[in-house]
């Protein structure tokens, strides 16, 4: 029986994780005060700096590992079972116990370490931001403000022979100017500041473009993972999405305009164009459904250099559509439901409703 206690003690961790979870969802402020402001600054932070010493992504090879591991423990229980057919269903009961119980310990470990951000206070009431239903007449307001934003930086950014966006530095200096963004925006938003780990480059960056991801954060290592096999107009957008999960914002949809703020307070101009053009695609969406007639009217206004650029997007995702992309973007959607964002991989498409709030002014 002795051998049984650990894996039943780890067990003992999932309701421990969904009581959290629930005392979370009932205190969202205290939990921001106490967990997500205090606990992501005392211990996610320093992991962040223990795994940033690493030049590559500790999580991404854990992966591996786990994989092979999960594998041969498989394989050795087909052997004992082979081997002693008599006690198969001991045998198999306790690859299924060890199983579960490390996928018990898995989930505490997520949810203590990031995954109860998922329920603390909206990112528009600590910016005081006004939700409120939109005209379309204010949408297609920004979106024109977008459009000559994105024209303007766009100017200023080096192109390749296709005239294509390109940045003229590898990818580990492009990581180490991204902090730049969030230091500028600190001073305005204390709480996107810190010290944390650099963000770190996917090794089978192209095999992770058959899923449709273009970057994973790590709660258990604290690492922003990104895709760089990406076009580089996504590439700047993508890293400060990631370093916002790294600070304590789970749900995707802040992660993408805390992504905005901190691209377009960057102090170069690669990460503004970057962070205007991926606002625009996902304000460009969002007309497309209500208006489609001045969506085409203002597209008009488009620089022949952001249009390559947008091309340039579109025939990169192409290249990589097909089963296994439906199969990830669906697993990404369950996940995102059972962590309480209710339309799923919709939510991301709602970043614009923080970007009409924000500018409010301009209507």
């Amino acid at each position: 029986m002795k051998r049984y206690l650990t894996p039943l003690i780890l067990l003992c961790l999932f309701p421990l994780s969904l009581l959290l979870i629930f005392m979370a969802k009932s205190n969202p402020t205290t939990l921001t005060a106490l967990y997500s402001e205090r606990f992501n600054q005392w211990v996610v932070e320093k992991l962040s700096q223990l795994t940033g010493i690493l030049p590559f992504s500790l999580f991404e090879w854990l992966i591996y590992f786990l994989i092979l591991m999960i594998l041969g423990y498989f394989g050795l229980t087909l052997y004992q079972v082979a081997m002693y057919p008599k006690t198969w269903w001991s045998i198999i009961g306790r690859f299924f116990l060890h199983l579960l119980s490390f996928a018990s310990l898995l989930y505490f470990l997520f949810t203590i370490l990031w995954g109860l951000n998922y329920y603390k206070t909206p990112l528009e009431e600590t910016l005081q931001l006004n939700l409120s239903p939109r005209s379309v007449e204010e949408l297609a307001l920004l979106y024109d403000y977008l459009i000559n934003q994105t024209n303007e930086t766009r100017t200023q950014v080096f192109e390749n022979e296709d005239g294509v966006f390109t940045i003229n530095e590898t990818v580990s200096e492009i990581f180490k100017r991204a902090p730049l963004g969030y230091a500028t925006a600190a001073t305005t938003y204390p709480f996107l500041g810190g010290d944390y780990g650099l963000p770190k480059a996917v090794f089978l960056s192209d095999l992770m473009s058959y899923t449709n991801i273009t970057g994973i954060y790590s709660p258990f290592t604290a690492e922003a993972n990104v895709n760089v096999s990406v076009p580089k107009s996504t590439l700047l957008f993508t890293t400060m999405h990631e370093m916002a999960h790294q600070r304590g914002f789970a749900s995707e949809n802040e992660a993408n305009f805390i992504a905005y703020l901190t691209c377009i307070a960057h102090p170069d101009v690669d990460f503004q164009y970057s962070g205007y053009l991926n606002a625009l695609n996902y304000v460009n969406r969002a007309l497309a459904l209500v208006d489609r007639e001045t969506l085409i009217t203002l597209n008009e206004k488009l620089s022949d250099g952001v249009r390559r650029d947008l091309n340039d997007q579109r025939d990169y995702w192409k290249q990589y559509e097909g089963k296994v992309e439906e199969t990830f973007t669906q697993m990404n959607q369950t996940y995102l439901k059972l962590n309480g964002v209710n339309d799923g991989v919709q939510s991301y498409g709602r970043v614009v409703d923080l970007l009409l709030a924000y500018y409010e002014p301009i209507n």
